[in-house]
């Protein structure tokens, strides 16, 4: 019967000592996770930024992962960020998108997957875009963005654009 009990006991403490480590392993992982995404959400963010408005190709080109994909609000697809970039600039050449303004930017929502990969949603407002010769309403525009972390560098790796629409 001693033995029984002190089998037991052994148990128990072995049992104890587990789950002590296992809430300290949690807490730190936490920690390092929340640190890692305060420091990269500036970097994030900056992505954010420099898609939102720089007309600076060569800054854009810098964020795209080499085989980066975006799909654009009116269906077409672009693979690769030499592709995209040239799109991007056919775009802002284009006289129907320059006359356009962006506005009402809403604050990035950024959601870590993991410490090296992010998947943000941002909303904003483009007004005065012409099209086929027409005005359109004003655009109200959501782009969920995939980022990775990649040689710690923060890439943009997936770009979906849709406008949404009255319900």
């Amino acid at each position: 019967m001693k033995y029984i009990i002190a089998f037991a006991l052994l148990i128990l403490v072995y049992s104890c000592s587990q789950k002590e480590k296992s809430s300290s392993d949690s807490t730190s992982d936490a920690q390092n996770e929340l640190r890692v995404s305060q420091a990269d959400t500036l970097a994030i963010k900056n992505i954010i930024q420099i898609q939102a408005g720089s007309k600076n190709f060569e800054e854009r080109e810098k964020i795209w992962a080499e085989d980066g994909r975006w799909l654009q609000a009116f269906g077409r697809v672009f693979y690769g960020k030499d592709t995209i970039i040239k799109f991007i600039k056919v775009l802002h050449n284009n006289p129907g998108f320059a006359v356009s303004t962006a506005s009402k930017y809403d604050e990035p929502e950024i959601k870590f997957l993991r410490p090296d990969v992010a998947v943000v949603h941002q909303h904003h407002e483009r007004e005065g875009q012409l099209i086929n010769g027409v005005v359109t309403p004003t655009r109200r525009i959501n782009t969920t963005y995939i980022m990775t972390k990649e040689n710690g560098t923060w890439l943009l790796r997936d770009k979906v654009t849709m406008d949404e629409r009255e319900r």
